[in-house]
């Protein structure tokens, strides 16, 4: 990708040093007389060279092989002479030059040979025609032009035309409400203010105001170039058209549209339908989308503020016309600039592929920020995202929690010395089980998937789990996604059909729905990440990668969550505040959903599961710290299949949960006593803290990874005054503990006098309880759910 921009950047650079031959500054711009009755032309050349070189492919244009680039003539604003001087007065239109080339009848002014014509002064009801086969440079120095049939500028000639916004002018072009599209000189003429057929170049340093009173404001059948000059367009539908493309090399434009702002509109093309915007700025204020292209849009530099207000109606049905800020049939790349928009539906949507690689972006909007149906990349450059809208009933979250079971019970007695009960816990808010028994009994843990409102399977852009195989079946599937999110909008930060690839640049998010979303695979590696969702954080389809990066979630039901398979090897992942699990995974069907820990620093304060896996745990390096509930349907950890610990720092607190542990390495202390706002720390026999974390909520259960040592080799203790430096989440490693309440260890596994619990896995009562505590009897339940049946795995 950096090439791609690299190379665009330096064919930019390339063109703007060409010398414009022929060009001068015009002595005759005061309107005094050329003193000439012959042709004088300049020494452009009438071959569109520049134009002949355009590639014959999309991805040629992706790569800045292709595109358009300007040359001499799109450049050149000044002129040393002219073929001829018209000076417009209605009845009375004056042409000095080549009187041969223009022709006046009932205030038609029609321009029918090449060259390059000055025009001045004032038609209330007439039109200037440009006609013949030849280019055409039109010299605009204060005219005003208002048409009561068709458009006020009409260029029907076969090859291009140049409009030179003289310094200082301020020129218009109107039409009447009545226009209508009609046929001149055997081109079809759409209805709006300025038209050509062929390519037009707009530039210069004065001013032109168009306004479309009937439909559309300027259009162009061919590509449409906007060099300099401030340019202001006012149109009943639609205010800018570029057929084959619209490109922006440094103009000025301000736009006003009753349906949509700008916008490329060739479909059978994939060489041509685009928008680039290289230089200059654009504010539009657009009933419909402010930007719209059939195959690419894409953004190099400059500064964009798009607002789409949502009140575009479709003329011929009297239904909502789509009202996005960029809207494209193709990809979307950004690869600099500073773009605002505000959207009434999406911020900006794209049925292909998304990247942004560098430049400022900033989203408000009622449905989706940014969403793409391919593939999406962040590589560099601040997006900024706000969403609005209000979720559609069968994308939100229903949150059950009713998925309890996996790990391993701890050993030992249970805190506050209640009897064993078969009775669970109380969940919170008056919530009830799915019905049978609570936990196992040995046998294959039951399928959770039928309990979990799984909110992805509803979800407006959900594929099936089976996306996790393949970008291929993912990017097939994002199809019949597209579909139902028309009917059943969603309002996510990010929204990918396909694979979403983060690498780098800054994203801060505050959505309605989930923060991020991917329908395929997720991977993390390098970009910063600040989310504050009313849903998920992020979620995806198919495996969640997270190797680098910064990841900071505020606030969210589910922190990350992966239908598929979670991986953490790198980064910093802070969860601060989840209403539901932490981390997730698991789907609707019964593929596996392993998480794999095996490096970075995770930190979960969840009032559901901390850590919640529908398959194997398995932590081998890196540190994780959990906050987890304080209710008894959860717990700090959960897995339907074994837990593993063999390394990194493994520090989990709850309260009366649902207690599960890995198989071995870990100490567990079941009976603490600590309030909210009180340290737990992790002591060894020196006295050194090798963890403490300040915990926001209370706290009566602790696990600690102690890999193969002797737990008699490590103290727990609560409260007490810690003369070391807590980080941001209140966690520190390194110095002493003064004060504070020894909390003697009632549970283990591994090397904790007596080995892991038998039966293993979900189910079953444990046995070698240590310290000898009764083999086979299970722990103590806490609080006062004491009558019989199973207890919970």
């Amino acid at each position: 990708m950096q090439k791609k921009i690299f190379a665009w950047a330096m064919s930019m650079a390339v063109a703007a040093m060409i010398t414009c031959t022929g060009c001068a500054q015009n002595t005759n711009s005061s309107g005094t007389d050329s003193g000439s009755s012959t042709a004088q032309t300049t020494t452009l050349d009438d071959n569109d060279t520049a134009e002949a070189a355009v590639g014959q492919s999309l991805s040629a244009i992706q790569s800045g092989e292709a595109g358009v680039t300007t040359d001499e003539d799109d450049l050149c604003d000044n002129y040393d002479a002219f073929d001829a001087e018209i000076t417009l007065e209605d009845d009375s239109t004056k042409v000095k030059g080549n009187t041969k080339a223009v022709s006046v009848k009932d205030n038609c002014i029609t321009i029918s040979a090449g060259g390059t014509y000055r025009l001045s002064g004032r038609l209330t009801k007439g039109q200037v025609l440009v006609t013949g086969s030849e280019k055409v440079k039109l010299y605009l120095d204060g005219v005003e032009i208002t048409s009561p049939s068709g458009p006020a500028l009409v260029c029907t000639n076969e090859k291009r035309t140049i409009l030179s916004l003289a310094k200082g002018s301020q020129n218009t072009l109107t039409d009447s409400a009545d226009n209508a599209d009609t046929e001149i000189n055997g081109c079809n003429v759409s209805a709006c203010a300025l038209f050509a057929q062929d390519k037009l170049t707009i530039n210069g340093s004065g001013s032109l105001t168009v306004t479309g009173s009937s439909v559309d404001g300027i259009v162009c059948k061919d590509d449409l170039k906007l060099v300099n000059g401030t340019i202001t367009v006012e149109a009943a539908q639609d205010g800018v058209k570029g057929k084959d493309c619209v490109a922006m090399f440094g103009a000025d434009l301000n736009v006003t549209a009753g349906n949509d702002g700008i916008k490329s509109t060739e479909s059978n093309d994939d060489t041509k339908g685009f928008l680039q915007l290289e230089q200059g700025s654009a504010t539009v204020q657009a009933g419909g989308d402010c930007l719209q292209a059939e195959t690419l849009v894409w953004i190099a530099d400059g500064t964009y503020h798009l607002t789409s207000s949502g009140t575009a109606v479709n003329t011929e049905t009297g239904e909502a016309n789509s009202s996005k800020g960029i809207h494209c049939g193709g990809d979307v790349e950004i690869a600099g600039g500073k773009l605002t928009i505000d959207a009434a539906e999406d911020g900006v949507n794209c049925t292909g592929s998304l990247e942004s690689q560098a430049g400022e972006v900033d989203v408000t909007s009622a449905e989706d920020g940014i969403q793409a149906d391919g593939d999406l990349t962040v590589s560099g450059g601040a997006v900024t995202i706000t969403t609005t809208g209000t979720v559609a009933a069968s994308a939100q979250d229903d949150f059950q929690p009713n998925n309890f079971g996996g790990g391993n019970p701890p050993s030992g007695d249970m805190p506050s010395g209640e009897a064993p009960s078969g009775n669970p816990p109380e969940l919170p808010d008056g919530e009830t089980f799915g019905g049978g028994n609570f936990g196992g009994n040995g046998n294959t843990p039951p399928d959770n998937a039928d309990n979990r409102q799984n909110a992805a399977a509803s979800d407006a852009s959900a594929i099936p789990a089976a996306a996790m195989q393949s970008t291929a079946d993912s990017s097939t599937d994002a199809g019949a996604s597209a579909a139902t999110a028309a009917e059943d909008a969603t309002s996510k930060g990010i929204k990918c059909g396909g694979n979403l690839t983060m690498s780098g640049g800054s994203c801060t998010i505050d959505s309605t729905d989930h923060a991020v979303h991917a329908a395929g695979m997720a991977v993390f590696s390098g970009t910063t990440l600040e989310i504050t969702s009313d849903n998920k954080g992020i979620s995806s389809h198919g495996n969640l990668e997270i190797s680098g990066g910064d990841i900071t979630i505020h606030s969210c039901t589910e922190g990350v969550e992966s239908k598929a398979e979670m991986t953490i090897s790198g980064g910093n992942v802070r969860i601060l505040d989840a209403s539901d699990d932490g981390l997730n995974t698991g789907g609707s069907d019964s593929g596996f959903h392993a998480i794999t820990i095996t490096g970075g620093y995770i930190y979960v304060n969840a009032s559901g599961d901390g850590v919640d896996s529908n398959s194997t745990w398995e932590m081998s390096g890196g540190t994780l710290l959990v906050c987890g509930p304080t209710s008894g349907g959860d717990g700090s950890l959960d897995a339907d299949g074994n837990m593993t610990y063999t390394g990194g720092t493994l520090l989990a607190l709850s309260s009366k949960g649902m207690m599960e542990c890995p198989e071995s390495g870990c100490l567990i202390a079941t009976n603490c006593n600590a309030a909210a706002g009180e340290q737990i720390s992790i002591v060894d026999k020196n006295g050194t803290v090798l963890a403490t974390l300040q915990s926001p909520k209370a706290v009566s259960d602790v696990i600690y990874g102690i890999g193969d040592s002797d737990s008699a080799d490590y103290t727990i203790i609560t409260g007490g005054t810690y003369d070391g430096t807590l980080n941001e989440d209140g966690y520190g490693e390194g110095g002493s503990v003064s004060g504070g309440t020894e909390v003697t260890a009632n549970g283990g596994t591994g090397s904790m006098n007596g080995g892991a619990p038998a039966g293993g896995g979900r189910g079953g009562a444990p046995n070698g309880a240590p310290n000898g505590g009764q083999g086979g009897t299970p722990p103590e339940m806490p609080n006062s759910n004491n009558s019989g049946g199973n207890i919970a795995s």
